[in-house]
């Protein structure tokens, strides 16, 4: 039923939520079942994209984050919908350097229950897989005939993080009451992830 699925979303968007922020260096406000706008973004084409969290790192310049979460049990459809992440993220970002001539340098995190396609795991995150993601999706770059913007490509493929979340990681991890206790007195470095 898609009650049934949209409840299983929400829980696992919900636990990965919890779990991220406790890293310290990300705070997630806006999620897509109570804060619809705030996580929706526009592509080149003006195609719309809803992700699952949306806020911004807590270090550095204070990036947005922007998160996908796929709570499967098993590998699933996502190698598919992963490569198509991909494109989105190069055409939200190249929707962004066309309206405004610069970037807000986001952060684009793919986090699964299970992961997926282990023969391309090790390339999930290069240029060259962004590269082969728009290719296949040519409408978030605005069309087969746009050519790719080979920096910004590159630039992009830079800033995607592919996670795996076990459920036992979320007893590992500082509670809310905790974080919030520590968070005033840590000193951050910025890291890039």
């Amino acid at each position: 039923m898609p009650e049934d699925y949209q409840e299983i979303g929400r829980e696992g968007a919900a636990t990965l939520k919890r779990w991220l922020e406790a890293t310290t260096y990300m705070e997630l406000p806006f999620d897509a079942y109570n804060n619809k706008i705030d996580c929706t973004v526009m592509t080149v084409g003006d195609k719309r994209k809803q992700f699952d969290l949306v806020g911004h790192m807590l270090v550095g310049k204070k990036a947005p984050v922007i998160v996908e979460c796929k709570r499967y049990t098993t590998p699933g459809g996502q190698y598919k919908e992963f490569k198509k992440f991909l494109a989105i993220a190069y055409g939200h970002t190249a929707k962004e350097l066309e309206t405004f001539n610069t970037t807000r340098e986001s952060q684009y995190l793919w986090v699964t229950f299970h992961p997926f396609n282990l023969e391309n795991w090790s390339r999930f995150e290069t240029y060259e897989h962004l590269k082969e993601a728009v290719d296949e999706h040519p409408g978030y770059k605005g069309g087969a005939d746009v050519p790719l913007n080979e920096s910004l490509a590159h630039d992009v493929a830079s800033r995607v993080t592919v996670l795996v979340f076990n459920p036992k990681q979320e007893a590992l991890s500082l509670t809310r009451e905790e974080l919030e206790t520590i968070r005033p007195h840590l000193v951050r470095k910025v890291k890039t992830l």
